[in-house]
């Protein structure tokens, strides 16, 4: 058996702390309270302090128990962000594998805790499911990529010629590009388009930081489906008549009307 010692005190921005345990493919949520055959509290203390005021609990877990604490996410306030960091999940959690991949457990028992637990982050992972069905449908025979697209930390010039108004490129695709659909209303997913091949947006991050922080992008792309850069025409060359000729000569660089004038009154 193992100890552990949990306080259900809220972090700053009143963000709620949570506690997983995890036998096998079934996810308890902590509640104060024993669960039989996957822990027993040996003891609790409550501190009271105002707003702050918690309890900590000492807790006896059964044999292959597993145990994840958090709170909610710094800057979105999710339980999702909060499992990112919990666990130090390398990417944004925006798909059920995501999910399922960080809490160790199959992506039905994913399912089964969220929409029961948090049923408002369940359909925000149904909808992006639907997103990207949908993109796939425009390309049949092809599947998605994921790509996440991170900038910020600007410096003061940067920021004076527009940084957080301007498109950024999607990496590993030629000239495909997020843009904001309001330039005035920022990056957030509601805000940021695809540009350039057939993409969808899934999420928009921001993280507090240096000169305004820094922006993380997640989007799901179908490869080979970029537009192709219509290539520049070459310039067509001027064709002035010679008076003295009355044949037509070409000029290749653009000419003002008095270098014609000067160029004739020499022949």
């Amino acid at each position: 058996m193992n100890s552990i010692t949990w306080s259900d005190e809220m972090g700053s921005r009143s963000r709620k702390a949570w506690l997983l345990l995890i036998k096998g493919e079934n996810i308890h949520v902590f509640r104060g309270e024993n669960i039989p055959s996957v822990a027993a509290i040996r003891g609790s203390d409550f501190h009271k302090n105002g707003k702050w005021s918690h309890n900590t609990y000492r807790v006896e877990l059964a044999d292959g128990v597993r145990a994840i604490a958090g709170k909610e996410g710094w800057e979105t306030g999710t339980f999702l962000e909060g499992l990112r960091a919990a666990v130090r999940f390398e990417r944004a959690i925006d798909r059920w594998p995501d999910v399922s991949e960080a809490l160790g457990v199959s992506v039905a028992a994913a399912m089964t805790l969220l929409r029961m637990w948090k049923p408002v982050a369940a359909d925000k992972l149904d909808v992006i499911d639907v997103q990207l069905e949908a993109l796939e449908e425009k390309a049949p025979g092809s599947e998605s990529e994921t790509i996440i697209v991170s900038f910020g930390g600007p410096t003061n010039a940067s920021i004076a010629s527009g940084f957080w108004k301007t498109p950024k490129g999607i990496p590993g695709h030629d000239g495909a590009e997020i843009r904001l659909l309001d330039p005035e209303k920022g990056w957030v997913k509601e805000n940021v388009t695809v540009v350039g091949m057939t993409g969808t947006v899934l999420s928009a991050v921001h993280a507090a930081g240096y000169h305004g922080g820094y922006v993380t992008v997640t989007v799901a792309v179908i490869p080979g489906t970029e537009v192709p850069k219509v290539a520049a025409e070459p310039p067509s060359a001027t064709i002035v008549v010679n008076p003295a000729t009355s044949e037509p000569t070409p000029l290749q660089t653009p000419a003002t009307l008095a270098d014609l004038q000067a160029k004739f009154s020499r022949q």
